[in-house]
């Protein structure tokens, strides 16, 4: 593959691209999430290769939407081109062959036990989830559903003693925010809880993503409620997508009353990318598709328009709920404050 040649038919198709860290990257726009309209927001990057066993893989610092660079990523993107394309197939195959890339083509899963340890602080946080959505759990259900209330009660029950923060920040994590750990337990996708401004500049926002190890790289970042599905069952698996973590949290316990299917959230607004990925990674061939979008900009009707009509090719049924109860925009709260609005597309 000619990756100069591969470069240059970047930047000469995507209008907003520019040349980043020396060449290695090409910047620009995301093509996924809203941060990406303003034609000055380069937060997109796209990898060059520099060998014939790296792939060229993408990754949004703003919703981190990522994955390998396909010949179906270049068509996703509307800049397909017939040479580059089949340029990519080979070059793509030639990766996959290699060791060293396995982490980028094969599903990974970390061996990991969500440990909670009964405590003040476990109590504390136990309670605020337990008010926030109208539950009555326990710190053993909370466990079970990969909640993640003390940083640190992970880290330290799993034997892990290299931090890949400053431990400060990782202090501040485990007083300040409840974590979500990711659906191959690679992250923990922490939820402040205090106000803003008593926590450290760095991690100062609603949502933060923790790296459990430095030596794996994924880019599955999401929660997703642990559950069993039935792949050989002649009923459609019902896949329920939400933006947060408490989000899908309500929807599965208060909306759906644990109705078997798959629960998760996207950390951001990138409902395409998770989409597409339970369909590909589990061979899912019957399934319903529910969105359960906010009800701001990420969620806006043109955003859940261009989706459906991307899925609708798969001709299954495909549901749009959203929360009508006066001053929420999403389902992350207790069943006596939701209205739900349903619409089959």
């Amino acid at each position: 593959m000619d990756f100069n040649n591969y470069k240059e038919f970047l930047l000469s198709n995507i209008p907003t691209a520019k040349e980043a860290s020396g060449g290695k990257f090409v910047a620009c726009r995301c093509f996924y999430c809203p941060d990406g309209k303003s034609r000055d927001s380069r937060h997109f990057y796209i990898h060059i290769p520099e060998s014939n066993d790296d792939p060229s893989w993408y990754y949004c610092h703003k919703c981190h939407n990522s994955g390998i660079v396909t010949n179906k990523t270049l068509l996703d993107w509307g800049i397909y081109d017939n040479n580059i394309s089949q340029e990519l197939i080979y070059h793509n195959r030639r990766c996959s062959k290699s060791t060293k890339n396995n982490r980028y083509y094969n599903y990974t899963k970390l061996n990991i036990q969500n440990i909670i340890i009964d405590s003040e602080l476990s109590r504390i946080k136990l309670d605020y989830i337990n008010n926030r959505l109208g539950q009555n759990f326990t710190l053993q259900d909370l466990s079970n559903l990969k909640i993640c209330l003390n940083l640190l009660d992970v880290l330290n029950g799993n034997y892990i003693q290299t931090f890949t923060r400053d431990p400060r920040v990782v202090e501040q994590l485990n007083a300040n925010f409840i974590g979500f750990l990711s659906i191959d337990n690679m992250f923990v996708n922490m939820r402040r809880l205090c106000n803003e401004g008593l926590v450290i500049n760095s991690i100062d926002k609603r949502y933060v993503n923790y790296k459990i190890v430095d030596n794996f790289d994924t880019s599955n970042r999401f929660y997703t409620v642990p559950t069993t599905i039935d792949l050989n069952s002649p009923s459609r698996v019902k896949i329920h997508i939400a933006e947060g973590p408490f989000d899908i949290l309500s929807i599965y316990t208060n909306l759906r009353n644990k109705d078997p299917g798959i629960y998760t959230s996207i950390a951001g607004s990138n409902y395409l990318g998770i989409t597409f990925y339970f369909i590909n990674t589990f061979k899912i061939p019957y399934f319903e598709l529910h969105y359960y979008p906010d009800n701001d900009e990420s969620g806006s009707n043109n955003i859940i328009e261009r989706l459906v009509n991307y899925v609708r090719p798969f001709n299954n049924p495909i549901y749009i709920h959203r929360n009508l109860y006066p001053g929420e925009k999403d389902f992350g709260v207790s069943m006596d404050r939701i209205k739900e609005s349903i619409i089959k597309m």
